[in-house]
């Protein structure tokens, strides 16, 4: 069973590309970096009060909505069977591992936010001393989702894609962020979860397939297989030792879970 094929082959290409990208548009971003918060800060100002409050409330709100619908598509992989509940596991890993280097980073970098170094007002008011600025954690985080979600389900990216980039506008339009900060912060996000996934989704799917063969029925049920796989002894991923394509179905982890499937040599 090959749980990478939705990602095309090696993602190793396209992610240097992306990476390659990020690089040039941070450098160019950061060569302006005060001239053009300056003039995204001041005209958020300027723009009606109520405005000002959509803004914070895209970049806190939109963070929920992102990770409500990863949630949801994580539960209902558990129906779709190992292979999808494999990339959603995958996925939600790699989501926590882009936010935790998104902290180191910012730890080591230590750049402080716009709003303590230049005299601008802001909508919001300013993260406390020692809140470093870069990379954008919202960014990292939304973009970390977004791509969980499209990896899980890639229809949902009309809606996660604008979402997401209205999370990222959101950060410097109510003065919390540059523009390179939530650049940066999208594209760890991005990379580190497409990447992580297409590298831990065959780990989890073995993982899975194993407990699912040798954990108890509340287990079973718990990440929603009902049988347990007869192919798990002999772990090959395709089927059972007869090359069975249905071994994902073996014995039923209700009542009659001492039961064995019947074979259909």
């Amino acid at each position: 069973m090959d749980v990478r094929r939705r990602f095309g082959g090696e993602p190793a290409t396209g992610v240097l590309s992306t990476v390659a990208v990020v690089v040039v548009v941070v450098a160019l971003l950061f060569v302006v970096r005060d001239a053009a918060y300056r003039a995204t800060a001041s005209g958020a100002v300027a723009l009606p009060s109520v405005v000002g409050d959509a803004f914070e409330v895209v970049g806190e709100l939109g963070l929920v909505v992102l990770a409500g619908v990863a949630v949801v598509l994580i539960w209902r992989a558990r129906s779709q069977g190992l292979e999808h509940l494999s990339v959603a596991v995958a996925a939600a890993v790699s989501v926590v591992v882009a936010y935790v280097l998104s902290e180191v980073v910012k730890g080591f970098v230590r750049e402080e936010r716009p709003c303590r170094t230049l005299s601008v007002r802001t909508v919001a008011s300013c993260p406390a001393a020692g809140d470093w600025s870069w990379p954008s954690n919202h960014a990292t985080i939304a973009g970390a989702l977004a791509t969980a979600v499209v990896v899980m389900a890639p229809v949902w990216w009309r809606l996660v894609v604008p979402l997401t980039l209205a999370i990222g506008a959101s950060r410097v339009l109510t003065g919390a962020h540059y523009w390179h900060d939530v650049v940066a912060g999208l594209a760890v996000g991005v990379v580190v979860v497409w990447f992580g996934t297409w590298a831990l989704a065959p780990v989890a799917h073995r993982l899975l397939r194993r407990s699912v063969a040798s954990g108890p029925p509340a287990w079973r049920r718990l990440v929603g297989q009902r049988y347990v796989p007869r192919y798990a002894a002999t772990d090959r991923p395709d089927g059972d030792a007869d090359g069975d394509p249905d071994a994902d179905l073996g014995d039923d982890a209700g009542d009659d879970a001492d039961r064995e499937r019947p074979r259909t040599d």
